[in-house]
């Protein structure tokens, strides 16, 4: 159960319009605050180095640095920002990767907004959370 402490979110998604859907629903959260937006994973350890967000939601098909790397970088180098990967593209050996690289959750954008929360809060609490279209893709293989 989530502790009830306001968690700071970073998005990196290189679609304004998905930043811009997220912001506004998770300002609907009262223990969120969103931190910003990065369209690629270039700036995300600098980023984060800075604002020292609690949450980072990161998409996998992205232009620029490799996401997962960017992952592996952020965990070594700023342990307290938890990566949840919120992406259109769930398989298996994509959730295999963002768990090596140090991602905590994984998210499809096909799930509802309260799956997305209770991934956030789940990951925020310091557990390994997935949405239910995640959880089935990794359970079916």
């Amino acid at each position: 159960m989530h502790t009830g402490q306001a968690m700071t979110v970073l998005c990196v998604d290189d679609n304004p319009h998905v930043a811009e859907a997220l912001r506004v629903k998770l300002a609907r959260s009262l223990d969120i605050l969103w931190h910003g937006w990065l369209s690629s994973a270039d700036e995300l350890v600098h980023t984060a180095e800075r604002l020292n967000p609690t949450i980072v939601l990161l998409d996998v098909d992205m232009p620029g640095k490799d996401p997962f790397v960017a992952v592996s970088e952020l965990a070594d180098r700023c342990p307290t920002a938890k990566v949840v990967i919120f992406s259109g593209h769930v398989r298996r050996e994509l959730i295999d990767r963002a768990l090596e690289s140090g991602a905590w959750g994984y998210v499809s954008k096909n799930d509802d907004e309260g799956d997305l929360l209770k991934v956030i809060r789940a990951v925020a609490d310091g557990e390994v959370a997935f949405s239910p279209e995640v959880r089935s893709t990794y359970d079916r293989v």
